[in-house]
């Protein structure tokens, strides 16, 4: 089983700021400590599952994923 990895995740930059979190408890306790230390400009940070296959892009939203299985997709009807 392969072990899951989190990281924090800003919007407003569009990638991690953080990784290597390995569970949510630790990720949380991470959110804490940067709502504590900048508490006017963490609104958009997330704790959010890293891809497996694409360590820059959310699990659930991963871009690449998704172009591949359009890829995937294409292939399949022109057989």
């Amino acid at each position: 089983m392969a072990l899951r990895e989190w990281g924090i995740w800003t919007e407003n930059d569009g990638g991690f700021i953080e990784a290597q979190i390995y569970s949510t408890e630790q990720g949380e306790a991470r959110l804490v400590e940067y709502f504590e230390e900048d508490p006017d400009n963490v609104g958009d940070l997330s704790l959010v599952e890293i891809c497996p296959d694409h360590e820059q892009q959310p699990k659930d939203a991963c871009e690449e994923c998704a172009a591949e299985e359009t890829d995937d997709d294409d292939e399949e009807e022109e057989d």
